[in-house]
């Protein structure tokens, strides 16, 4: 007698039941999809949504209940009520750290400029949009420029 065992997928205990046909088990987040497309198999089924979370589906009859406990009615309450909420702490007031940086001096280095710096290290440059006779005489430039510094 050999006796089988099963895995249980990690994922199996956050699975929701679907509320049209229990052998549904959905991961939360492919549940609101999957009531769309579910609702359609099922046109007869008399399931109404909760006008505070349209995951939640009960049938007319246990409806009442739910809206009346429905735990996403507190996040339409606070937001038609703003005026009822708790009033913020105290603020902390503002603080000031002493530092001896001063970030609006101007930086001990020079900018950067690419041309000064291609035309000083020897880099391979290529002309853009210039005449087919000025990158010739561009490249012959450049090919001297090589030669008498000895990087050619």
């Amino acid at each position: 007698m050999s006796k089988k065992l099963t895995v249980a997928d990690k994922r199996q205990d956050k699975c929701i039941a679907c509320p049209y046909d229990p052998l549904h088990r959905l991961m939360p987040e492919r549940f609101a999809l999957h009531l769309i497309r579910c609702a359609k198999n099922h046109p007869g089924s008399k399931m109404v949504r909760c006008p505070f979370n349209n995951t939640h589906l009960f049938s007319s009859d246990t409806l009442q209940h739910h809206v009346e406990s429905c735990p996403d009615r507190a996040y339409f309450v606070r937001y038609t009520t703003p005026d009822k909420l708790p009033l913020p702490g105290p603020s902390t007031g503002k603080f000031f750290v002493e530092s001896a940086e001063d970030w609006d001096a101007e930086p001990p280095a020079p900018t950067y400029n690419p041309e000064d710096h291609c035309r000083e290290s020897f880099v391979i440059r290529n002309p853009q949009g210039a005449s087919p006779s000025a990158r010739r005489q561009f490249r012959e430039q450049e090919r001297r420029r090589f030669i008498e510094n000895n990087k050619f």
